[in-house]
Formats: structure tokens, C-alpha cells, sequence
């Protein structure tokens, strides 16, 4: 009885995660030109269904003191010349953002000690933020749980930072709170008609 819980339980929850699958943007499609350039240049607009900001630039690990940048692959994304502004990425179909990796680059220029990545809805009001979150030279995965979310911006106190691998989800993919339900009662069902059936072959027996 044990180990059919436990099978039923891990197949329920392969069956959930499959149903809001997460997408990880690594920008290992596009083509940087060996240099930092404007996303919206080096990419179709909108890229990968986000418009990204004026200042959020695309690299790759031949730019000079970059070679660090990329969590995987070769490309990144970067502020460009160190900007601290139009640093976002929006959406007209809401999202769920679960995170991203950052870092600071090799370059000899300032570098960011921190990043902060807050959310806002449709109405421009104010989801939530991760706080400052500490980076370094190696690459840590900054966690957020922000749902239908409309745009992202990401502030940092000075200098240059790098981004890569961000994990979201399309809000209309994850599942309903009634499938979630029906998901449960089945589960609850299942066990049930276990437990009865283990019932009665006992008193039989």
C-alpha cells in the first residue's frame, strides 16, 4: 500500500510539473557579432516573446574581459556601458518568473556588488522585488517567485553585471486551482478504492 502511495504521489507530481514547464532563455540563438550590441538589434522583436529594454545588451565570450559572462554556452546579456536604467523585459502575455543566473564580468571597468529584479502587473503595481541580492565573479542563480507578471525591471548599485539562463513560465500554462483539485481527488479516490478493495480480500481471506 505504501509504495503505491508513494508511486501514485510522484506520478501526480510528474504530472503537474509537466503542466506548468518552465522555459530557460540562454540567447545561444542569436548572434552577438563578437561584440556587446542592443538586443533589440542583434534579435527579432520581440525576442523569445518579451520586448527587452533600450539598455540590456547581447555579448558573447570572445568580447574582451566577457569570457567569464556565460553561465552556458557563449552568449549573455549584459547593461550596456554599465547602465542602470531600461533594464527590463515586458510582456503583453503574462509571465511567471522563477529567476535568473548573474555575475560580474572580467572587465577592468565597476562592477555591480548587487542586482535587484522587481515585478510589476499589467496595471504598472508593484508584484514584489528579490531585495539586493550579493553577485560575484561566479555565477549564482538569483531565485524570485513572481507570478503573472507583466514587466521586469532589474536595478544594481554600480557598474557592470551579467545575466543568463532565465527561467519563466507563461502564466496561462500553469494549472488551474480546479484541475489541481480534480488532480487531488483522484488521488484520494485512487487510495480509497486500494484501501477497500485490501479491505475485503482480508475478510475473505
Amino acid at each position: 500500500m505504501k509504495n503505491f502511495l508513494i508511486g501514485l504521489i510522484a506520478s501526480t507530481g510528474l504530472t503537474m510539473a509537466s503542466m506548468a514547464h518552465a522555459t530557460v532563455i540562454n540567447f545561444d540563438d542569436l548572434n552577438a557579432g563578437g561584440k556587446l550590441a542592443g538586443i533589440n538589434k542583434a534579435s527579432p522583436t520581440p525576442y523569445a516573446g518579451f520586448t527587452w529594454g533600450g539598455n540590456m545588451f547581447l555579448g558573447d565570450t570572445s568580447v574582451a574581459g566577457y569570457g567569464n559572462a556565460a553561465h552556458s554556452g557563449t552568449k549573455f546579456l549584459s547593461n550596456g556601458f554599465g547602465a542602470n536604467n531600461l533594464l527590463t523585459m515586458s510582456s503583453l502575455d503574462p509571465f511567471n518568473f522563477a529567476g535568473a543566473w548573474f555575475a560580474t564580468p572580467g572587465t577592468n571597468g565597476a562592477k555591480a556588488s548587487w542586482v535587484n529584479i522587481s515585478a510589476y502587473n499589467s496595471a504598472n503595481q508593484l508584484i514584489g522585488s528579490t531585495g539586493n541580492m550579493a553577485i560575484t565573479s561566479n555565477y549564482a542563480f538569483i531565485a524570485a517567485s513572481f507570478s503573472n507578471v507583466a514587466r521586469l525591471s532589474i536595478t544594481r548599485d554600480k557598474g557592470w553585471f551579467v545575466m543568463d539562463d532565465l527561467s519563466f513560465s507563461r502564466a496561462s500554462d500553469v494549472p488551474e486551482p480546479g484541475s489541481i483539485a480534480l488532480i487531488g481527488l483522484g488521488v484520494a479516490a485512487l487510495g480509497w478504492t486500494r484501501r477497500r478493495r485490501a479491505g475485503r480480500d482480508a475478510h475473505l481471506g
